[in-house]
Order: structure tokens, then sequence, then C-alpha cells
């Protein structure tokens, strides 16, 4: 980086959240950099598996099937525990996803892979990571008013120090976050400190049945969580008990091997690589009973504390924001660190990038710290209990450690998260979605659920995630059922026509018509778009002309689909003689659901926040 650069955006860390964060901004041309203390990329191990909804996610930005094809779809879980006469065997099997969306499955795949995609995706958006440049300290400057933050940052190898003059800073520098140091803010510990694992990639010879599903195996022997990896590989984690610590650590190491950056483990300044294979070696052995397990390779391993803490706070209030691992720290049990992180900026660059355009109040962003951390608290809890079940020395009472993982699916699969109702989400008034016949309604809060359909014009078959790239736009659907034949539109038309709907009074340099786009292509003829249009009807699209159609409907004619027999209506709950209008955020999650006619509330959510 030279001295004295400049930039809109400095995001410090190359890991998931910090790849996200500068690639989403990218995307919606902010000037970002990118510094990483490291000299490469992640090589080995770290976090491997991408849960649904991140993979929905990932859709948006047409990198889902790169890592797909690079990785392994663990489907199914299952649970494995001593029977009464201590015979390790199978307690529970079952799908891995047991909720509604497109990828029913974890994506396992290793950080190395995802990364690289970032990366290379990120070099196509004209911007590179600076390594190994490490950060300094920052400042804000007052008479510094285009670029108010400077930043120091120092290259490792030359050791020379230059400064970065910038607007916001992103602290996704891992859980030793120096951005989150040099802010001062403390971590809120929860649940226990005291358990350490052990985790390895690894290749194993083995007649165990359920090596290719995700397993969780609670013997007398020991805990351990196996999960297939891509290329028949495993990756193993295992509970270390107080003996196990000593016999890792009376050997010396050529290394320090820390926990999330610091040195150590209860107390043991390091540990013998040698030892711990040979442990781990043991353990596999041990765990399996009489099932043969041997670790024919190891490819990767490390040990880490069990530590489940949350920050107490997620920004300065001005321009700096901590994500990922910075703020919240717990346990990969659950398969949440990626998929939290990655979360957690793309819950912020939408914002930030609207404020840096001038077309959003900087107000927008005290949400992100609003809807995070709330987030970052239901996986700490739900961390803690999790864990707590796993680890507990009853484990011939399995009942309620299965009950607890089904009752998190949504949760932990991402796709049945729900931000509690705030600035952003408006709860329903009246009851527009019939519950006892949805599968995913339309909930404020809850991402929007991605429905087969026909494109009108063509007859396309797709799912609307291929015609939704993340590209900062707000989404106004309309899911109007029936409502063309029945003669039901005109309320909606004249919303939609109005200077005063959601689609012109923020976008008024905007070309009125809208051109083709899905995640493949982005068109320049919509550029200036902050809002966008998608309106889904049960109608036959063989039967009714586009060019009959109320203004402004046929300028948005690549945006109109049809819903056989009003199939996806009834998933989202949406009862096809009556319909509904939701507000999606560009993070996919709804703002509000109202009546079609009811738009002018759309337009009094977003006058909020918008310019």
């Amino acid at each position: 980086m030279p001295a004295d650069s400049k930039c809109d955006v400095l995001v410090v860390g190359a890991g998931p959240a910090g790849f996200m964060a500068a690639l989403t901004l990218a995307r919606y041309k902010v000037d970002v950099r990118v510094i990483d203390v490291r000299p490469e990329r992640i090589q080995t191990g770290h976090a491997g598996g991408i849960q649904p909804r991140t993979q929905e996610v990932l859709q948006t930005l047409n990198l889902r099937h790169q890592l797909d094809t690079r990785g392994n779809h663990v489907s199914e879980m299952a649970f494995w525990a001593p029977n009464d006469l201590g015979q390790l065997e199978r307690t529970y099997v079952g799908q891995e996803i047991q909720t509604t969306t497109p990828y029913p499955w974890i994506l396992s795949v290793p950080q190395r892979e995802t990364e690289r995609a970032f990366d290379e995706e990120l070099q196509r958006h004209g911007c590179q990571v600076d390594r190994p440049v490490e950060l300094v300290d920052f400042a804000y400057v007052d008479d510094d008013t285009e670029h108010p933050l400077h930043v120091r940052v120092k290259h490792r190898h030359s050791n020379v120090v230059s400064t970065c003059r910038t607007k916001y800073l992103l602290g996704a520098d891992g859980a030793s976050s120096k951005t989150r140091q040099l802010l001062g803010f403390d971590w809120e510990t929860h649940g226990s400190q005291d358990e350490v694992w052990c985790v390895a990639d690894v290749q194993l010879q083995s007649d165990f049945p359920d090596l290719r599903r995700r397993c969780a195996i609670r013997a007398a022997q020991g805990r351990m969580m196996l999960i297939p990896n891509a290329l028949d590989t495993n990756r193993v984690y295992t509970l270390l008990n107080d003996d196990d610590l000593r016999r890792v650590a009376e050997q010396p190491s050529s290394k320090a091997n820390g926990v999330n950056g610091v040195n150590g483990v209860n107390g043991y300044a390091r540990y013998s690589d040698t030892a711990l294979e040979a442990l781990l070696r043991q353990r596999v052995r041990d765990v399996a009973g009489a099932y043969k397990m041997e670790i024919e390779q190891i490819l990767w391993i490390s040990q880490y504390r069990l530590q489940q803490r949350i920050v107490d706070q997620f920004w300065d209030q001005r321009r700096v924001f901590i994500l990922g691992d910075a703020c919240h720290t717990h346990s990969t049990s659950a398969a949440q660190g990626l998929n939290t992180s990655v979360a957690d900026a793309y819950n912020l660059t939408w914002k930030l990038a609207l404020v840096l355009q001038g077309r959003a109040e900087p107000s927008l962003l005290d949400t992100y710290a609003l809807e995070r951390r709330q987030m970052a608290q239901e996986l700490i809890d739900f961390d803690v209990q999790f864990s707590h079940l796993f680890s507990r020395k009853d484990f011939r009472e399995d009942t309620q450690f299965q009950d607890t993982y089904k009752k998190a699916q949504g949760f932990t699969s991402g796709v049945g998260q729900q931000y509690q109702t705030g600035p952003l989400t408006r709860p329903c008034e009246e009851p527009l979605v019939i519950d006892h016949l949805a599968v995913e309604p339309l909930t404020p809060g809850k991402r929007l659920y991605p429905i087969d359909v026909y494109r009108h014009l063509d007859g396309t078959h797709l799912n609307l995630l291929n015609d939704l790239p993340s590209n900062g736009r707000f989404h106004l659907c309309a899911f109007v059922g029936s409502a063309i034949q029945d003669g039901r539109l005109a309320p909606l038309t004249d919303y939609l026509a109005s200077s005063e709907s959601a689609l012109s009074r923020f976008d008024a340099a905007a070309n009125p018509a809208w051109g083709f786009e899905d995640i493949f292509y982005a068109n320049p003829q919509n550029r200036d778009r902050i809002v966008d249009l998608f309106l889904v009807h049960s109608d036959s699209r063989h039967e009714v002309r586009l060019e009959n159609l109320p203004a402004p409907l046929p300028q948005w004619k690549y945006r109109i689909y049809e819903d056989p027999q009003a199939a996806g209506h009834r998933l989202l709950g949406v009862d096809p003689r009556v319909g509904a209008l939701a507000l999606v955020r560009p993070d996919g999650f709804i703002s509000l659901v109202v009546g079609l006619d009811e738009g002018y509330k759309v337009t009094e959510l977003l006058r909020e926040y918008l310019i």
C-alpha cells in the first residue's frame, strides 16, 4: 500500500468476513482496500462448513457453484452412544438439514478454496489484498472532512509504515483482533472456558458405517465429532481432558500453538505436534470401539480452547466496525464460524454502500450492531447449551441432546433466523399469511424463501435466487396470485405508477424500463436503481399478454413471473385470491409485508432511511 493512500473503506483481515465485506463493497462500486497480516491465503484447515443460508447468499454472488465443485455435501447426521452393554451404537440418523431450502445440505469445503474463490472474484473487481500488512493504529482527524480516519499500517517484510486515509474501517481480523483492542471493547464471557479440543483433517481407514455422515460420537473413551470432507477425507474433533493436555505438553515443540491467536491452553504454553498426533490416533481407535478406525494421514492438526464470547459493542458509533470472530467466538460443533462471519459482512456492507453513495442516511448504520448482536447472542446461547450436552458425562440419556440439535435446525442452517422487530423490521398489522398452509411463510425479519417460477416473457424455469444478484437494491416483491385475471390489480399498479411509489420516489434519475439482469450479468441500464420489482402471479403466461398490463408493468417485463397453480404462493402462505406485497432488503431479509393496496406503507418505511 503506497504512502498516504486513500479509499472509502479499509478492511483489516482477509478471512471469510473480510473477503465477504470487500467483495460486496466492490460489487457496489465502493473504493475498498484490504490488508492482511498473513503472507498468503489459508492453505490447510480452519473453517469448512457452509450452511444453506450462506449458500443462498453465495448463489446471488455467482460463487456457490464454484465452491460446490470443490466440496462435499454433508446430507445426513448421526448420533452414536454406548448401549447398556457398553457397546457403541447409533441412536439417531436423519437429514442434516430439515428446513426448506434449495440447498438441503452443509457444503464441506476447505477454507483455502473458499478464500481462493473470494480472492479471485475480488481481483476481477479490481481489488487485491495487500500482504503481509498489519494494522498499527488509527486516529480521527477532524480537519480531513473527506477521509477523517487516518490508519497507520506496517508491511511486515520491509517494516515500512504508511498511512491510509479512509472514510470507514472494518475490523475483520479474527478473535485476537487488533481493531477491537484499539477500540478497547471488552468481551462478555458465556459458558465454560475449560474445554479444550483437538481438531484435525485426516484420511481414515475404517469400517465405521457412518464415515460419510456427520457424526456426534459420545463414548466413555471420549467425545468425537466426525465430519466428511471432500476427496474422501474427514475432519475430526475430540475433547481433551487434563491428562490429555499433560501428555501433549510433556515434549518440547518447535513452535508455539495458540488458541485464537493466544499462546497456550489451560496454562500449557506449548504443545507437541508429535504427542498431539499420537493422542489423536489412539483416541480415534478407542472411541470407535469394535469398529476399525485408523488414521492413515494427518493433513492438518491444531487445538483450541472453547471460548464462547461476545463483545459489548460492535462499532464505535462513528466509523469503525468489527465483524466476524472479532466480535463473537464460539465452538465449531455447529459449523457456524464462517457462516456467522459472512452474515455479519453481508448485513453491514449494503448499508455502508448506500450511505457512501449518498442514497441513505447515516442512521441506517445503527441497525448493524442492533441486528448482528441479536444473532450473535442467539448463537452463543445455543452453543453453550449444545456444547454442554455434547461434553457431559451422562451420555446414555441422548434424547435431550438430539432434541436440542433438531430444534435448532432453523437457526444453525441460517434459513430460520429472524431479526426481531426494529427499525428495518415491521410487524404485520393484519394477518396476510395463511400459516397453516405455509412451509416458509412471508415473515418480517426472516429471509425470503426463493421459490421456483417461470419467467412470463419466455417461459424460462428458474429459482428467484438466479434473478436476484447481490447489488445493494431493495426488492419490492408483489405476490398477486390471480389478480390479473380477476381484475384486482388496479390498487397495486396505481401505487407503482405514482410519483410516491418506491420505484419512483427514490430512483427519479433511473431509466424507467428495466433491462434484463441476473446473477451472471449486471445491466448498465439498471445502474441507478435502488428499488426493483418482482411480480409473481398464478395466471397462465400463455393467456396474459404483458403489453396489455397496466403501467408500469410492461416496463418490467423481465421481472414478471408465473407461479403455476400458485404453488409458490401457498409455500409462502399467500392466499392467491388476496395476494401480498413484501419489501425485501438487499441482504434478502423481509422488512415489511402488507396488502396489495398498502404500497404507501413501503414508501413510508423507506423514506425514513433513503434520500
